[in-house]
């Protein structure tokens, strides 16, 4: 268990799995403010995912899920996603991913087979006619896109190639290990990302 301190009297008590989720989030798609807030949004059909990681972090959480909406600039069309905001205790993981102001690939906290799931959950996808399974990492400058892939090789056994548009494709001959280390930790509405989904966390 991690202790987070806002000020010498507030503590926030992070336990293994919550910090290993909150790797997963800040990987994908969740943002730690200069405050220190963790922002964690989902688009509407993602909403049950979002529900499982507040019940998962609501300890660590203002306690509501709050509802925004927003405009596509590309095509002026509204949309309607859903957030939660972790309290403001993480300005040293803001210091950690984002040095510069600028999210990188940090390697210092470990990263598990529940936060490399909670990852492909948030920015990954299987497409099962074309046989892909794809990792988008166009947050990433070059640099942090080729350490990923080392990552994924050296520490993961996992082959992979970068694409051109920025995206992580993991080869056919590593798909079966790859979905061995998440499958367990997907749950269930996230299941079509996966093949042959079997028995998940709760």
């Amino acid at each position: 268990m991690q202790i987070l301190r806002a000020r010498k009297n507030l503590e926030l008590p992070v336990s293994q799995r919550q910090e290993e989720i909150l790797i997963g989030c800040i990987l994908g798609d969740a943002h730690i403010t200069k405050r220190g807030q963790i922002r964690i949004e989902q688009g509407e059909k993602q909403k049950d995912y979002l529900a499982w990681k507040y019940n998962e972090l609501q300890s660590l959480a203002y306690q509501n899920i709050y509802q925004a909406q927003r405009r596509d600039k590309r095509n002026g069309k509204s949309y309607k996603s859903f957030y939660i905001t972790l309290r403001q205790y993480f300005r040293p993981w803001r210091n950690i991913w984002y040095p510069n102001g600028k999210k990188i690939f940090s390697q210092r906290p470990s990263i598990t087979n529940l936060s490399l799931a909670v990852w492909y959950m948030d920015d990954g996808s299987w497409n099962k006619t074309r046989n892909a399974i794809i990792l988008s990492i166009d947050g990433f400058d070059r640099n942090d896109r080729n350490k990923i892939q080392e990552f994924f090789k050296d520490e993961l056994g996992i082959e992979t190639l970068i694409r051109s548009n920025k995206q992580l494709r993991i080869r056919s001959n590593s798909h079966d290990r790859f979905f061995e280390k998440i499958r367990p930790y997907i749950i269930p509405s996230m299941e079509y990302k996966i093949s042959n989904p079997v028995t998940t966390e709760s």
